[in-house]
């Protein structure tokens, strides 16, 4: 687990937020799989995406976060 992942889950528990799927969401990942693409949010992501929804975060804050959690994993690997 990352210092982004962890404060992440820590705000959404705060918040109250949890992910859920939309249509939207269940067809882009199947259109994703259909072009053979291989790139799977993970429960970060998408609590990310939740915050958003639920207007706990920008779309400019998420991108920061998001950024800073993949350099993060990436850093691990």
């Amino acid at each position: 687990m990352t210092k982004t992942s962890e404060y992440v889950a820590e705000l959404a528990e705060h918040e109250g937020v949890k992910y859920s799927a939309t249509f939207a969401d269940q067809w882009a990942e199947a259109t994703a799989n259909v072009l053979g693409d291989s790139i799977t949010p993970d429960a970060t992501d998408k609590l990310l995406v939740a915050l958003v929804r639920a207007g706990k975060l920008s779309a400019r804050e998420m991108v920061a976060l998001v950024m800073a959690y993949h350099r993060e994993l990436k850093q691990q690997a």
